[in-house]
């Protein structure tokens, strides 16, 4: 290596898209702080969210009524504060007691059923408001009012009397009403696109894990062939080495989740492993090379991201080789870019080496680095195939440089 360092194992960072159980109450997706932490609160229980907005809101139309209608009506004074007080609370039973749970009813129908109920329920409702309205008003402040309007419609029918007061009541239960089915209806659409996020993000890391869970049966095929070679061999000690080897290597693999990002140092050491093995098997034709700038050590990247690549090289290029393999591994820090290669000096390159990519027998592995990473960082990383003079071919990777610190 360059700049040698001594590979050391690191803890494991998780860096996973999403912790779904972390997440709060609340159909607001959490951010960092508490920004939303209040918002999460109040949305997230229905009942409590009612509530809260019907008092608010009935509280407003109380403090315009009793600046407007009341005062236009009787002046400053008790009788007309009176009124307001009234006025509010008629429109806050109505709206608790009949409203809410007519349109709760309406909401689980169908469209036409629900227009239907809604626009009946509606005009009911204004009828009675209306009713208990001039009843309150009449008791407040005489019959004299009701009388003058009498007399210029015509009429003492009490309905017609108070058919003034309905478009009032009407607009104010309708202005209701919309923000009640608003409400909700926003409530059921962010509910629905959380879940389908997260069903989303489930998706992707069963795609993850699926993926990075593709990587390794060749190899475990092949070296089980190697140490059923060497036991037959009574070649002992070898194959004693080759299974601690592969016991190290499979549980480092099984215990590094695809969801999760490691140091390059770790990556480093655990392929040197699955590099052992192999030269195990292949002795003096493979020669691996390491070029790893020290800065990039502490650099985090997916687990296992360069072993495909590896074993890609290993299967294609110096199996190939009856001698002279050899396989470079490079790592290089470019301002805020990790840069990953993976070259062999294999004979059969092909000249458009992106053709290996629609390779369903060949180029499983190298599909799988090239979608892991997309997954990952999205536009952020680049995955690229090289053909290399005289012969050979590179892996190319380019990542955000990230570290814990």
């Amino acid at each position: 290596m360059s700049k040698h360092k001594q590979l050391q194992p690191s803890e494991y960072i998780h860096m996973s898209s999403v912790d779904i159980a972390a997440q709060q109450a609340g159909p607001f997706i959490p951010t960092q702080g508490r920004s939303r932490a209040w918002m999460n609160w109040f949305f997230a229980d229905k009942g409590r969210m009612f509530w809260i907005l019907q008092i608010a809101g009935w509280l407003g139309f109380f403090a315009l009524h009793i600046l407007s209608v009341s005062t236009f009506v009787a002046g400053r004074s008790p009788d007309s504060l009176l009124y307001s007080v009234a006025s509010s609370l008629i429109g806050f039973m109505t709206t608790s007691i009949l409203a809410r749970p007519i349109y709760w009813f309406a909401r689980r129908q169908g469209p036409v059923v629900l227009l239907v109920i809604v626009l009946t329920s509606t005009i009911l409702m204004a009828i009675a408001m209306s009713a208990m309205k001039a009843q309150t008003f009449g008791f407040l402040f005489g019959n004299a009012w009701m009388d003058l309007r009498g007399a210029s419609l015509g009429t003492t029918n009490y309905l017609l009397l108070i058919v003034p007061d309905l478009p009032v009541n009407i607009f104010l239960l309708g202005s209701w009403a919309g923000f009640y089915f608003g409400i909700n209806y926003y409530l059921k659409f962010r509910s629905e696109m959380d879940r389908a996020l997260q069903s989303a993000r489930l998706a992707d890391q069963a795609q993850l894990k699926m993926l990075r869970y593709q990587l390794n049966p060749h190899f475990l095929f092949n070296t089980l062939n190697a140490i059923s070679t060497l036991v037959m061999e009574q070649d002992g000690k070898q194959a004693n080495a080759m299974l601690t080897q592969l016991s190290a290597f499979l549980r480092y693999s099984l215990d590094s989740d695809p969801l999760q990002k490691t140091t390059l140092a770790d990556e480093v050491r655990a392929l040197q492993l699955y590099l052992d093995i192999e030269k195990t098997r292949f002795a003096d034709r493979l020669n691996v090379k390491f070029d790893i700038d020290e800065d990039t050590m502490r650099a985090y990247v997916p687990s296992l991201i360069l072993q495909p690549a590896i074993e890609n090289a290993i299967k294609y290029a110096i199996a190939q080789m009856e001698s002279g393999g050899e396989i470079l591994i490079e790592a290089k820090r470019e301002r805020d870019t990790l840069v990953l290669r993976v070259c062999d000096n294999g004979p059969n390159a092909p000249e458009d080496p992106h053709a290996l990519l629609s390779d369903v027998k060949n180029g499983v592995g190298l599909v799988n680095m090239r979608d892991r990473l997309l997954f990952m960082y999205q536009k952020r990383s680049e995955f690229q195939l090289e053909k290399i003079d005289p012969q050979g071919l590179c892996v190319n990777l380019r990542l955000p440089y990230e570290t814990r610190g």
